[in-house]
């Protein structure tokens, strides 16, 4: 996992990658899979190997298969060196997705053919490589390269099943004579299986943590304002909805405050809009630092703030407004230049708590009429609908 992170630190996310870098990817884990099998290959064959695995490898065949082995390592290292030198002048052609794809598609199945199709590695391959591959990497690529492993493999397995081909050549002793599996292949499988499974499970996890982000940041962007990272008119109109139908049902009583700054318009005639943005979000974290942790505020539109107060009764939310009326007055806000804002705001409050059913629509034109009020008692005040 620390290895994805530095990578992705070095070269950014993988999902953001243009076509020559994700074939590159792909390559390095080709030559990385071409590597394990022809270094074992290697090893079984070598005096460094314990005399009795050779009674479970065919060294016949590996030798027979050196000359192949060894030029599909020359040319995975080529093919990739390639990839790399021409990624910065086309870097976002679909043929180096096509080309790595449909080449790991048939070396896996080269290798595949001298373990055994049934192989557990060729099962790992088979179900997880596509599954992250529709992720990563061009979907008509993937879906060619795995119809072509798809057939290959079928028609292998049914060619060893009519004696044309043998199975698993390179495999001797598979079982004892008393039927059970070899000690020896049962590692030698996991072995080969463990790599792939080792990249795929640790792609699919850091794509998922990916996707479940980005579904985090796209849902706080579709509910917050971006210029006061308060709830959007969208989203405190959603928890209004659901705050009034609690308070319908069980009984707390729910208050509002419909807030309007005052004279804002000729802040922004007089100052500028850079400057009238900056009113609005020193005024935003005066109201939120005003209000309890279970409150929520809202940018409710321009200038207006609505402030949602569960469990509140009328007195409580009155209190609860001054605070946030003089939080708002007490406010020096540097525009620069040595230059500052004074602002005050006006309230309207509504509260529920002697009739529960009063619609959601209702509390918010009641609270609207009361903000009206206070603009008309000559504003910076509040006024209870």
């Amino acid at each position: 996992m620390t290895a994805i992170k530095k990578l992705i630190q070095e070269y950014g996310n993988p999902l953001e990658w243009n076509s020559a870098t994700r074939a590159a990817l792909l390559l390095c884990m080709t030559l990385a899979a071409h590597m394990q099998y022809v270094l074992w290959c290697y090893y079984q064959a070598s005096d460094l190997s314990p005399e009795i695995n050779k009674e479970y490898v065919n060294i016949a065949l590996f030798e027979d298969q050196q000359l192949y082995l060894n030029s599909i390592l020359l040319f995975s290292v080529s093919l990739l060196l390639l990839v790399l030198s021409f990624r910065k002048r086309f870097p976002d052609s679909e043929i180096y997705e096509h080309v790595a794809s449909q080449y790991y598609s048939f070396t896996l199945l080269y290798f595949s053919y001298f373990v055994g199709t049934l192989h557990i590695a060729t099962g790992v391959v088979l179900a997880g490589a596509p599954v992250v591959g529709f992720i990563l990497f061009n979907r008509r690529a993937v879906l060619l390269a795995f119809g072509v492993s798809l057939i290959g493999q079928g028609v292998i397995s049914y060619a060893t099943t009519t004696g044309e081909l043998p199975y698993a050549p390179l495999v001797k002793n598979l079982q004892g004579s008393d039927g059970a599996l070899s000690l020896f292949w049962m590692e030698t499988m996991y072995f080969f299986a463990a790599p792939h499974l080792t990249i795929l499970l640790l792609f699919a996890y850091h794509v998922l943590t990916q996707w479940r982000r980005r579904e985090y940041e796209v849902r706080l962007l579709s509910l917050t304002d971006p210029l006061t990272q308060l709830s959007n008119r969208r989203s405190i109109l959603s928890n209004l909805n659901h705050e009034h139908e609690r308070s319908s049902r069980y009984g707390p009583s729910l208050s509002l405050l419909l807030i309007d700054l005052d004279h804002f318009k000729k802040v922004n005639d007089t100052w500028g809009h850079p400057a009238g943005d900056q009113v609005l979000v020193e005024a935003s974290k005066a109201l939120k630092s005003g209000v309890r942790q279970n409150d929520h505020v809202g940018r409710y539109g321009g200038e207006e703030f609505l402030v949602l107060l569960p469990g509140t009764d009328t007195e409580g939310a009155y209190r609860l407004a001054e605070r946030c009326r003089q939080q708002l007055e007490a406010l020096d806000i540097d525009i620069g230049g040595g230059k500052t804002i004074k602002i005050t705001g006006s309230i309207g409050l509504f509260c529920n708590e002697k009739d529960r059913s009063v619609s959601a629509d209702k509390m918010l034109h009641n609270s609207d009429e009361a903000l009206y009020k206070a603009k008309d008692s000559g504003r910076n005040c509040v006024i209870r609908g």
